[in-house]
C-alpha cells in the first residue's frame, strides 16, 4: 500500500490548484501544467497519473482515488464539489483545512520532542538508582542486620528486579524513544498519536468535535451545491470515520423523513447544540443554512486543535510529577531505614 500525502504536500496541491481553476484554466489543462512544472520523481509521477485518469474519465475525484495516495476526505470533498460546480471554492478550503493540519502536526511534533527525551532520562535515571544506588544501600543495611519492611522493601525487591533486566529495558525504552522522534519528523508519526488519542476515553470529545467539524463543512457544501437532503446527509456522514456519530447521524436523517426540519433534526440528534444549534435555526430560516454550518466547522476545528495542543503541553509537567514522585519514593525507602538506625545509636 502506497503512503498517503503529507498535510503539507495535500495543502500545496491544493492550493496551486485552486490558483489554476481561479484563472480560469481547465481542471484537464491545469493538472497538466502542474505535471510540465515538476521535476522528475514521485511528485511528476502522481500527477501524470491524475492527468492520464482524467482524460478517461473525467473526473478528477476519481483520478485521485487512483493514485492511492489521497487521503478519503480529499477525495471525498472533491467529488462533492465536482458535483456541486464549486471545485475552486473546496481546493480553497481544503488548502485552507491542510494548511491548519500541518501547522498542527508541526507543533505536535515539536511539544513531544522534549517529553520523549525527559522519559529516555526519566528511566535512565531511574535505572541508575536501582542498578547503582540501591544495592550500595541494601549491602550496607545486611551488614547492620537492618530487616526491610514496607515500602523499603518493596523497593529494593523491585531494585533486584530492574537490575536483572536494565540493559533490555534501557535498551528498549531508547528504541522506542528514537522510533518515535524519527515518526514525527517524517510527518507521519503525529497523524497515527492524533488518532490514537482519540480512541481513548480522554480523547473522546477530540474525536467527536472533528467528526462535527467535518461533518458540517461537507454539508455545507452539498446544501450550497444544491444537492438534496438524503444525498448530502449520506456524503457528509461518510467523511466522519467515527461511528457513535455516524448514528447520530442516522437519527437526524430519520427526525427529516418524519418531517422535522434540518436544524431541529441535528439539534434533537445531539449533532449540534447550545449556540450552534441557534446558528442553523436562524440560518435556515434566512436561507444561510450552509453558512452557519461553515462556521460551526471552523469553530469545531479550532476547539479540537486547542484540546490536542493542551493535552501536548500537559505531558512535559506530568513527566516531570512523575520523576520526582518516584525518585523521592526511592529515597524515601531509603531514608527511613537509616533515620530508624540513627535513633536506634541516639
Amino acid at each position: 500500500m502506497k503512503n498517503l500525502l503529507t498535510d503539507s504536500e495535500l495543502a500545496a496541491f491544493a492550493q496551486q490548484l485552486a490558483m489554476i481553476l481561479h484563472s480560469g484554466i481547465s481542471t484537464l489543462e491545469g493538472v497538466m501544467i502542474m505535471r510540465d512544472d515538476t521535476p522528475p520523481g514521485a511528485g511528476r509521477e502522481i500527477l501524470d497519473s491524475i492527468y492520464q485518469s482524467l482524460e478517461d474519465t473525467g473526473e478528477l475525484a476519481e483520478a485521485l482515488r487512483r493514485t492511492e495516495v489521497f487521503p478519503e476526505y480529499f477525495i471525498r470533498m472533491t467529488q462533492i464539489a465536482e458535483r456541486s460546480g464549486t471545485l475552486e471554492d473546496v481546493m480553497s478550503s481544503l488548502f485552507e483545512y491542510y494548511s491548519r493540519q500541518s501547522a498542527l502536526m508541526r507543533s505536535i511534533r515539536d511539544a513531544l520532542t522534549y517529553p520523549l527525551i525527559l522519559l529516555a532520562m526519566l528511566f535512565a535515571v531511574l535505572i541508575v538508582l536501582m542498578t547503582q544506588v540501591m544495592p550500595v544501600f541494601r549491602e550496607v543495611f545486611d551488614q547492620l542486620g537492618i530487616e526491610m519492611t514496607g515500602i523499603s522493601a518493596a523497593v529494593f525487591r523491585i531494585s533486584g528486579v530492574v537490575q536483572r533486566i536494565s540493559a533490555v529495558v534501557l535498551v528498549a525504552v531508547v528504541v522506542l524513544v528514537i522510533a518515535a522522534l524519527v515518526a514525527l519528523r517524517t510527518g507521519k508519526g503525529a497523524p497515527a498519536l492524533i488518532h490514537a488519542v482519540t480512541r481513548l476515553p480522554f480523547g473522546r470529545t477530540v474525536a467527536r468535535l472533528l467528526a462535527t467539524s467535518r461533518f458540517c463543512k461537507a454539508l455545507a457544501l452539498s446544501l450550497h451545491s444544491g444537492l438534496d437532503m438524503g444525498e448530502s446527509f449520506e456524503l457528509a456522514n461518510s467523511l466522519t470515520n467515527h461511528d457513535e456519530f455516524e448514528e447520530s447521524v442516522k437519527q437526524a436523517s430519520e427526525l427529516m423523513d418524519q418531517g422535522n426540519d434540518l436544524s431541529a433534526s441535528l439539534r434533537d440528534a445531539g449533532i449540534i447544540t447550545g449556540l450552534n444549534a441557534r446558528m442553523v435555526t436562524i440560518g435556515f430560516r434566512t436561507g444561510t443554512a450552509e453558512v452557519a454550518l461553515d462556521q460551526i466547522a471552523g469553530s469545531c476545528q479550532e476547539e479540537a486543535d486547542t484540546r490536542i495542543h493542551a493535552a501536548v503541553n500537559m505531558l512535559e509537567p506530568t513527566l516531570t510529577a512523575v520523576l520526582s514522585i518516584l525518585t523521592g519514593l526511592i529515597l524515601v525507602s531509603v531514608m527511613l531505614p537509616l533515620l530508624g538506625v540513627m535513633a536506634n545509636i541516639g
